[in-house]
């Protein structure tokens, strides 16, 4: 069986390098041979989960923690290396992997990052992050903390976002424990895991016990429009990370399914009553010139499902769900934010509409563009802009934690 997965991966990989030919990466875009590559792997491991999840072989979650069912299982020892030690834990129920700079030059105690894995909440694990969260503990140097939360459509909205809380209010609470300063504790996550940090630094905030910063990393923040500019530009192959992927992972996190995925691709789930009060926090008018303008697919309104729209109106203004739905009187209030965007993606205005709210507020926000790339690029250590941009956001740590 684990031939015939290699085979499919190889077809498929066959098929997207032919498909190159004919869907290059626009003429802006940087380290396009490296991107292209990561677009491929990906197309490849996704399509490879679809079909086994549509033949009843696997699910898309089961295959996307293990995509060749071909990871060990490591201990804590065998991770560790001469750089960390690692150490596997249960932290009221959930499980993480710490991470400890092993230099013993290195003055104690010692701040902390607590990160959370992207993968749309469907998929991803704190294996498949290793390498990203191993390098930044050693070189902040900082205790990190990656939570294995549990994932959807099996545990829907709030269960992986509890998960989170419990396993950082755990981990707050007992930072002396760990070697760990607790007034120098981040909070930070990719693309889902983003969403996910700032949702979890919310609530902390409301709670009177922010953390120290948040380091959000092109976080997904809103499932009100799902045609804005960047939606409607990368809705296929080459780029990694597609408007219809997008929503699918927001659907099967908050309700377990795909269902109406059409209607809110055409955004027939919200109201115009709905769409005028969420207005000030997603509007194409926050953007920069160069991407408002930027509209791909036609803009005429389709009928709005009132039934549907009734259904979720609660649920898609949650702030715990879409954080870009937080007042700017809550907004102001979040701790220091080290914020990531980058052109070739989705969830690229989600970001940008945030980075101008807080701007707009004289928020202590550093945020960052990376343009001419895509997607998923931060945990890659085989292009420029990755080391680049994880170089960046190590700086911010160390001057901030």
């Amino acid at each position: 069986m684990n031939c015939w997965r290699v085979f499919l991966v190889l077809a498929v990989l066959v098929g997207g390098a032919a498909y190159f030919l004919y869907t290059p990466f626009p003429d802006d875009a940087v380290e396009t041979s490296q991107q292209m590559v990561l677009s491929i792997l990906t197309a490849a491991i996704l399509n490879m989960c679809d079909f086994q999840e549509y033949m009843g072989y696997s699910t898309l979650t089961k295959c996307g923690v293990n995509p060749f069912n071909m990871l060990p299982v490591r201990t804590a020892e065998e991770l560790s290396d001469d750089n960390v030690q690692v150490k596997i834990e249960l932290f009221d129920g959930v499980e993480v992997r710490i991470y400890v700079p092993r230099d013993s030059s290195i003055k104690r105690p010692l701040p902390a990052v607590i990160f959370f894995h992207g993968g749309g909440w469907v998929m991803g694990s704190v294996d498949q992050y290793d390498s990203f969260t191993r390098r930044l503990a050693s070189s902040i140097p900082a205790v990190v903390v990656s939570v294995e939360y549990r994932l959807a459509p099996q545990y829907t909205f709030p269960i992986p976002f509890e998960d989170c809380l419990t396993a950082t209010k755990y981990f707050m609470k007992n930072a002396k424990t760990f070697g760990v300063d607790a007034s120098r504790i981040a909070l930070s996550g990719d693309s889902a895991g983003g969403n996910l940090a700032m949702a979890v630094g919310t609530k902390l905030t409301q709670e009177r016990q922010p953390p120290r910063l948040l380091g959000l990393i092109y976080p997904a923040l809103q499932m009100t429009n799902f045609k804005t500019p960047s939606y409607n530009t990368y809705t296929s192959f080459p780029f990694l990370l597609r408007a219809d992927r997008m929503a699918k992972f927001y659907l099967r996190y908050v309700f377990g399914n795909e269902d109406y995925l059409d209607k809110f691709l055409e955004n027939q789930h919200i109201t115009a009553e709905t769409r005028k009060t969420v207005n000030s926090k997603v509007n194409v008018e926050l953007l920069p010139e160069k991407y408002h303008k930027l509209q791909t697919r036609p803009q005429d309104l389709k009928p709005v499902d009132k039934s549907l729209a009734e259904k979720v109106e609660k649920i898609i203004t949650n702030v715990y769900l879409c954080p870009l739905m937080l007042d700017d009187e809550i907004l102001s209030q979040l701790p220091k934010t080290y914020l990531l965007t980058c052109e070739f993606d989705p969830l690229r205005d989600d970001g940008l509409m945030l980075a101008k709210r807080w701007k707009d507020l004289d928020f202590p926000v550093k945020h960052v563009h990376w343009e001419g790339i895509q997607h998923g690029f931060m945990p890659s250590t085989k292009m420029n802009r990755s080391r680049e941009a994880m170089a960046d956001f190590v700086d911010y740590l160390r001057k901030e934690l």
